[in-house]
């Protein structure tokens, strides 16, 4: 055994200093390539190791480290995923921070994929852990794409790029432009609304599947789509005053039993607190409401939030404490749960004619949000409300809609120029 483990030691090296002697050849270095195969032979005692002229060592080396770098680029990420699940207690205004904002603002973010539809892309979302992001057209199609491979896309080796392309799956199921779209929190389902009425579910594991395995129809388009933390219900927004939810599993449907509670036109958006004892409604009446979790009470309305405007958006923070809200008066309010008073008001966007919306950073160190007019993403201090420089996205149509990731510095915009592009800070 010893003698075998010496000899594939042996052949190892031969094939080793032959790559030494081509590439020297190949570089016209041919006394030094003589030279070295004179002291070889003197130091083994073998044979005079000889070699054609060829490039093969530079190529090795130039794909070794290639390949270093994006391994590096994938640890680096892994880390951030880690760190993901510890980025501390988010927004909180009652208390000082002595902490500088340490969060990357969106100037600071560079494009790191992108993707294109047929049609106008409207809205996208992550995973809860960040490792994928969703996308949906206008074209009624779904695309599901790998984060970590976005990431890494144009570090990638020419050899490599078919096997990790960052979309993994692409899915046709509705008839008309897909409006809502949200993973479902436990399971490895993506569900999405459409204007042809219905909520699809597909399951994403399943790589030749392209349909759905579960469809709810309903009676107007869906708008918004929100899972309780344990993926057991699902909230969702219509174009109809009156919010749905749903048992997942059996698909039966609960609404709040006092329909004066209910808002007066269609619901834009919706979403649960991190706890779920509450979920949040917005609405083109111009109103918010909080409902209880349980028993679909509602339990406060912040009425004409947006001066009378559409309120587009509505998210929780962490901490539940604050509602953050947009609204077609170009205004970004950030809101106190128990008094109902706007804290914070971030300006400096136009949101007039399309349901764009506004969201945390996954620190909650920044809002952002879309600018109708210059095309750019807007991006304040959540704290001071102080504006920071938008960034210009290089998209050539209205941005429709930005979702940022939970757990790292990357975001993706969609636009109506039929692109979704990704967007990464390399600096940590």
């Amino acid at each position: 055994k010893q003698w075998y483990q010496r000899r594939v030691r042996e052949r190892e090296q031969e094939r080793l200093y032959k790559l030494i002697i081509g590439q020297l050849r190949s570089d016209k270095f041919e006394k030094v390539a003589y030279d070295l195969t004179v002291a070889l032979k003197a130091a083994t005692g073998g044979f005079m190791i000889s070699s054609a002229p060829t490039n093969r060592l530079s190529q090795l080396v130039e794909y070794g480290l290639r390949y270093e770098e994006v391994n590096e680029e994938t640890e680096t990420h892994s880390k951030k995923l880690e760190m993901g699940m510890n980025l501390g207690p988010g927004l909180d205004l009652e208390y000082d921070t002595d902490d500088m904002n340490s969060s990357p603002t969106v100037v600071q973010y560079e494009t790191a994929y992108v993707t294109s539809h047929k049609a106008p892309c409207r809205v996208a979302c992550f995973t809860s852990d960040g490792k994928l992001c969703a996308t949906g057209s206008v074209d009624a199609s779904l695309k599901i794409m790998d984060v970590e491979r976005m990431i890494s896309k144009s570090q990638q080796l020419q050899r490599q790029e078919n096997e990790n392309h960052p979309v993994i799956r692409t899915l046709y199921d509705h008839l008309d432009s897909v409006t809502a779209l949200t993973f479902h929190p436990v399971t490895t389902h993506l569900v999405s609304g459409s204007k042809d009425c219905t909520v699809k579910v597909f399951d994403f594991t399943k790589a030749n599947v392209k349909k759905a395995v579960k469809c709810l129809e309903e009676g107007a388009a869906i708008r918004s789509i929100a899972f309780h933390s344990t993926g057991d219900y699902m909230l969702m927004a219509m174009d109809h005053p009156i919010i749905r939810l749903y048992d997942y599993e059996t698909l039966k449907c609960f609404v709040s039993s006092n329909n004066h509670a209910q808002h007066s036109l269609p619901v834009l958006a919706i979403c649960w607190n991190t706890d779920c004892t509450m979920y949040a409604s917005s609405s083109m009446d111009g109103s918010i409401k909080l409902w209880d979790g349980v028993s679909s009470r509602c339990v406060k309305t912040f009425s004409d939030a947006h001066a009378g405007a559409d309120v587009t958006s509505v998210q929780f923070s962490r901490n539940g404490k604050y509602v953050l809200s947009s609204g077609k008066d170009s205004v970004v309010r950030l809101w106190e749960v128990t008094s109902g008073n706007v804290l914070n008001e971030y300006v400096g966007v136009t949101q007039q004619n399309h349901r764009t919306g506004a969201m945390f950073n996954h620190t909650e160190d920044l809002i952002i949000a879309p600018d109708e007019k210059g095309m750019a993403v807007g991006c304040w201090d959540a704290r001071t409300a102080e504006p920071h420089p938008q960034l210009v996205t290089g998209h050539n149509n209205v941005i429709r809609t930005v979702a940022h990731s939970p757990t790292m510095p990357a975001f993706m915009s969609c636009s109506d120029d039929f692109r979704a592009r990704f967007w990464y800070y390399r600096g940590i």
